[in-house]
């Protein structure tokens, strides 16, 4: 599970158990997959718009 913190992008495994951060300079307000294979990962903040490709997909 992929969830949006002020620190960046927080992932967390199906126990709730946190797995990895995404860190990021702004806070992120919002976050979703796209692309064709659905694993870029799209990540809005408090002034601009990150996009990131991943080894999984949602």
């Amino acid at each position: 599970m992929f969830t949006s913190s002020q620190i960046g992008v927080e992932v967390y495994d199906e126990n709730l158990g946190l797995i990895g951060r995404i860190h990021t300079p702004e806070c992120v307000a919002n976050l979703c997959f796209g692309g064709e294979k659905r694993n870029r990962l799209y990540i809005t903040a408090t002034r601009s718009l990150y996009a990131v490709y991943l080894n999984t997909n949602s």
